[in-house]
């Protein structure tokens, strides 16, 4: 399919370039099934993420575009045509593919498109996904810088930090219970952080967004990795040259945070979300002294 796709790069020939897709996934070949699946789900509203574009704000019997607007296969959206080829590379162990079911049909049942596939049908699918290997959550992951001092925890925030507010209640009491016991006291400075989207076609994760906090006491002085907690909020405490988890021992998923110590050229402390595809998403930590 990689070459087909350079093919039709180069000479722009798209009926050539769609009966080969066609073909490929008729025959079961994954990568075409999941090109034409991809290519036939219809466009989310930005703002409205129970409509499907045009019918942002009103209602019209215009049919729903494809998610990807420059579509070289020239084919209308279509919900049912999206879950018939996503679940047959569902069936060949798509992770990718089952997860993205799932995620449709909740789509469908917010919008209230008709459908056959059921709310049980969605909770399979998204339990299908992970024993394939692909476990998508939304995450929140902010960065405090410890300042130590008095007998009890405070909150606040970086002085001079130009961009973004404190998270509302980023620790809940039994939290902030824990950390006292740690031997934490003082203010904790909040200075930033990342959020991660794992895709465009992936504006639905199962369950609620996993809370990360990170608190840091001095520059790492080199790369760190910390796992990322599958489904469940963890705080990340510095100690000397180790983190330590709060809660420890929870299940994780197979990707990363990566903290990037601070350089000459970048004084400060950045934090990354490794993505499903592998890339990252994130930016400003905290910085020392």
């Amino acid at each position: 399919m990689s070459e087909a796709l350079m093919t039709f790069a180069s000479n722009g020939n798209r009926n050539a370039y769609k009966t080969t897709v066609f073909k490929a996934a008729e025959g079961g070949n994954l990568a075409a099934e999941l090109i034409l699946a991809e290519q036939y789900i219809p466009e989310q509203c930005t703002f409205e993420p129970n409509q499907d574009t045009p019918h942002c704000g009103k209602k019209g019997d215009e049919t729903p575009r494809v998610i990807f607007r420059s579509n070289p296969l020239g084919i209308d959206a279509s919900y049912e045509e999206a879950c018939h080829w996503l679940e047959k590379a569902s069936a060949q162990g798509s992770g990718e593919a089952s997860e993205v079911l799932a995620q449709l049909i909740t789509r469908m049942h917010a919008n209230g498109h008709s459908t056959p596939y059921t709310s049980a049908d969605s909770a399979r699918f998204h339990a299908l996904a992970r024993s394939q290997g692909f476990d998508v959550e939304s995450i929140s992951v902010t960065c405090y810088k410890s300042v130590p001092g008095g007998s009890g925890i405070t909150l606040g925030r970086l002085p001079s930090l130009i961009v973004g507010a404190p998270p509302v209640n980023p620790f809940n009491p039994e939290e902030i219970e824990a950390l006292s016991q740690a031997g934490i006291k003082g203010a904790l400075l909040y200075g930033g952080g990342s959020g991660s989207g794992d895709s465009v076609l992936l504006m639905r994760p199962e369950g609620k967004t996993v809370n990360v906090r990170i608190i840091l006491d001095h520059d790492p002085g080199t790369e760190i990795l910390l796992p990322l907690p599958a489904h469940h909020d963890v705080i990340y405490v510095q100690h000397g040259d180790e983190f330590l988890g709060f809660p420890s021992g929870g299940r994780v998923l197979p990707r990363f945070i990566n903290l990037s110590p601070q350089t000459a050229d970048t004084p400060q402390v950045s934090v990354f979300t490794q993505l499903m595809d592998g890339g990252h998403s994130g930016g400003f930590c905290t910085r020392f002294p």
